[in-house]
């Protein structure tokens, strides 16, 4: 089968079409790739900022307790966790360990 002229006049252009919308296209992927590579650099930038952010509220947290608390507060704290770990013995187990083996 052989092309006729007017069949090549209308495929040429065609051709040329298609060509350019595969390059529109392609650099249209290229250009959300770039932009979704950039929002996602941000967002690990900020989760960073924001798990520093925390530490550091915890650590103020501690500091004030620390200078806003008393003596006998302090004290109380101290006889509660004995009294926690006095909970937590084991029934049956020993408490002391033999080294003299």
């Amino acid at each position: 089968m052989s092309w006729r002229s007017i069949e090549m006049q209308v495929a040429l252009p065609r051709t040329q079409d298609a060509g350019k919308m595969q390059e529109q296209q392609m650099k249209q992927n290229q250009h959300f790739q770039e932009s979704l590579a950039g929002v996602q650099l941000k967002q690990q930038l900020e989760k960073r900022k924001q798990v520093n952010r925390s530490e550091n509220a915890e650590k103020i947290k501690r500091e004030e307790k620390r200078t806003n608390s008393s003596e006998p507060n302090e004290k109380e704290q101290e006889q509660q966790e004995l009294r926690s770990i006095r909970k937590n013995d084991h029934p049956f187990l020993g408490k002391r360990i033999d080294f003299n083996g």
